[in-house]
């Protein structure tokens, strides 16, 4: 007994001297590791300073904030956007089921088992995160209907718009840390079980505003409107079944569906120009109004209006020789209306109101009145919040939705979804060629994707005879991934203060994550340099829009970058051979006229005048000229091509009016040609100066009278925000 006593003894006192030396060692160890990175504190970070990373730091120090040091990297935390949206859809099912529970044991338990009920009942229900409202960005959606999935797709990297404060959710928002994701759910039958625990729901919403009881500010009385609108007797019940009945057409009875100008005009649009810029229009819908609504008057159709008529006839007209001279007829015809209706106080949105806008805004672009497209598009977008057309399509705030009771069919729902995914693709391609920020994004819709519709018997004679079978949803979805990574980067390479070196960075990232955009696109969308070489193929306005759009992104993106990035000349070469084989084909099919021009055209072939320019002031260069021997041949064919196109638009003429002041002003001040380089040509047209060109100072910095007064307010004496970069 006493020697295993003292074998135990022993025993213990060694296991202690070996834990004990395992700790040293360790303590040793630890004390030879380098220490850990210090990371700058909280207020720095939000306030994007730099950190002397003391304690307290001096920036701390000198506002009087407390320092808070971060230990922890957390930009190594973060989770992709497909990760963090499988988990929000799995917190959303279980929320369900267990709102089902629930409602099945409120059922199911006796009357008197009140304690019971509310143990399991009250308490499930309270612990669960609240429903979403009619007027929050995520609504519901009907059961088997899919829904936008408001994050990017998997070729798109996320993290290059985040901050080194926080992280980047689906909609596009900077949020903090400390924020976690909210569960989301698109399941109708979640408000169904919800709506006595919010009290909002169980209020109308109105019109214009996202406040269950109206604007902050004056709120007129709801006026009697039955008397003045009703319901067209003939709607769209089934688009598959849907025919449209063209009567005998008599030129002189007054109507606009009789009239053979107005519809030779409408032809033209969607034979030359849909669905390319002007998705938004649908085609079927609009034609069933046109021909079939006349009878009651187009202020009772849901997709057919008169200023619509109008504005579209005004863009197709300009296709016609023969109808040319129209053209400014209907414009300003539609012009005036739609003038009256927008600032009409008594008057009720329509979603014919938005789409003429928009058609307007494009006409201007082909005039090159920047200004006027510009302002006609925000109206669009304005009268469109104003009906919530960016919400669900059923609670729209429409004239046609004055009869509560008249429910909309599923056809009637899939052209809403249709019509403003077509304006979302028109507001970002008219920022795109302005140099401006969208106001339509994903986050802020809650309208379900839009499917593809089909072809109606009836609309023959307006359908361009394509070797292919017309698609324009998956186009569409495509296009708005594009638009996606197009929002990411602007801010990046264009509109924040960095360097050059470091705009040219995002500017690689940005190139690298287009390719891949266009390396997964279905088969059908996908194309090819013998693709672009088929006169047939490449001349196609259903399919060619496509290709265009792509090659306007890469040059918007790449030319003022061109002196300073091999890449972005590479690129840039690659798509002016591209765009000489499209623009050569469109002329070998139709002629030196060019009478089917679309906005497409007239922009890529503007854009490729100022890259040859561009070019040529670069100097000799191996590279170039293994590509175009003769750039000044290159850029005088591109010129000739684009006069052609002034049968259709007034962008070139005016253009070509400026560079006859440009060189006038030339010859009568001779010390001003430092700076009136005759050689500028179409680079000098004024649409395009800070946004496309490289050798511009972009001045990011606030006004020095709003400096000055942020100065005394903080009491900072040399103090300045954003200081001029030069890209």
């Amino acid at each position: 007994m006493v020697n295993f006593e003292k074998h135990t003894s022993h025993q213990q006192h060694k296991n202690e001297t070996s834990q004990h030396e395992t700790k040293l060692q360790m303590d040793s160890e630890a004390s030879s590791e380098p220490p850990a990175k210090r990371l700058a504190c909280a207020n720095c970070r939000r306030r994007r300073k730099k950190c002397d990373l003391e304690y307290p730091c001096g920036r701390c120090q000198e506002l009087g904030l407390g320092c808070n040091i971060n230990k922890v990297d957390l930009r190594k935390k973060r989770y992709n956007l497909t990760y963090v949206k499988n988990l929000e859809d799995h917190v959303a099912e279980m929320e369900l089921r267990l709102r089902q529970y629930a409602k099945l044991a409120d059922e199911i338990l006796p009357e008197d088992a009140t304690d019971i009920k509310r143990l399991m009942v009250d308490e499930v229900l309270n612990g669960l995160s609240p429903m979403p409202s009619t007027g929050s960005p995520i609504t519901a959606a009907k059961p088997n209907t899919p829904v936008l999935i408001k994050s990017l797709p998997s070729n798109v990297d996320s993290s290059c718009n985040v901050p080194s404060d926080g992280y980047v959710d689906d909609n596009e928002n900077t949020v903090g840390n400390n924020r976690p994701p909210s569960a989301q759910s698109n399941d109708s039958s979640l408000s169904n079980s919800s709506v006595h625990h919010d009290v909002l729901r169980n209020k109308k919403f109105v019109k214009g505003s996202i406040y269950p009881e109206g604007p902050t500010s004056y709120k007129k009385r709801k006026r009697d409107t039955t008397s003045i609108f009703s319901q067209p007797t003939q709607r769209i019940g089934d688009l598959k079944s849907t025919v449209i009945v063209r009567n005998q057409i008599d030129p002189n009875d007054g109507r606009l569906n009789s009239d053979p100008a107005i519809i030779q005009s409408l032809s033209n649009f969607y034979k030359w120009l849909y669905p390319g810029n002007f998705i938004f229009v649908h085609r079927e819908s609009f034609l069933y109004g046109f021909f079939n609504h006349t009878d009651e008057t187009y202020d009772n159709s849901q997709h057919c209006s008169e200023e619509l008529i109008y504005a579209v006839a005004a863009i197709g007209s300009r296709l016609s020789k023969d109808l040319h001279h129209l053209s400014e007829k209907y414009y300003q015809i539609a012009k005036t209306r739609l003038l009256k209706i927008v600032f009409e106080e008594q008057s009720i949105a329509k979603i014919t109101t938005v789409q003429a806008l928009l058609c307007l805004a494009f006409y201007e672009l082909g005039n090159g009145e920047n200004q006027l497209a510009w302002y006609f598009s925000g109206l669009a977008i304005r009268v469109g919040y104003d009906m919530g057309f960016q919400l669900d399509p059923k609670v729209w705030i429409t004239d046609d939705s004055i009869n509560e009771n008249q429910d909309l069919s599923d056809s009637e729902l899939e052209i809403r979804s249709r019509i403003y995914w077509g304006c979302y693709i028109a507001d970002h391609f008219i920022c795109l060629i302005l140099g401006r920020a969208p106001s339509l994004t994903v986050s802020n819709s809650t309208v379900p994707e839009s499917d593809e519709l089909p072809e109606i018997e009836g609309t023959e004679d307006f359908r361009y005879e394509s070797q292919t079978v017309l698609q324009v949803s998956q186009p569409l979805k495509n296009l708005m991934i594009l638009s996606r990574i197009i929002q990411i980067f602007t801010s990046k390479i264009f509109i924040e203060p960095n360097t050059t070196s470091r705009r040219i960075e995002y500017l690689k990232k940005f190139n690298l994550k287009v390719s891949n955009w266009r390396q997964s696109l279905p088969e059908f969308l996908k194309w090819s340099k013998s693709l672009v070489q088929s006169v047939d193929m490449s001349t196609d306005p259903t399919i060619s829009y496509f290709w265009y759009h792509y090659y306007i992104v890469l040059i918007t993106f790449n030319k003022p970058f061109m002196e300073d990035c091999e890449e972005s000349k590479t690129v840039i070469l690659e798509i002016l051979g591209d765009l000489k084989t499209l623009l050569s084909n469109l002329k070998l099919k139709f002629g030196n006229g060019l009478r089917q021009a679309t906005l497409y055209h007239l922009y890529t072939c503007l854009l490729s005048i100022s890259c040859f320019q561009k070019l040529k002031s670069m100097g000799s260069d191996s590279v170039i000229d293994s590509v175009f021997p003769n750039l000044s041949l290159e850029l005088n064919w591109f010129k000739s091509v684009f006069h052609d196109l002034s049968n259709m638009y007034d962008l070139p003429n005016k253009i070509e009016e400026e560079d006859l002041e440009l060189e006038q002003q030339q010859q009568e001040n001779s010390a001003h040609q430092t700076h009136l380089n005759p050689h500028q040509g179409y680079q000098g047209y004024q649409g395009f100066q800070g946004f496309h060109q490289m050798n511009n100072i972009h001045d990011f910095s606030l006004s020095d009278e709003i400096d000055d007064l942020i100065k005394q307010v903080f009491g900072f004496d040399t103090w300045n925000i954003n200081p001029s970069y030069q890209v």
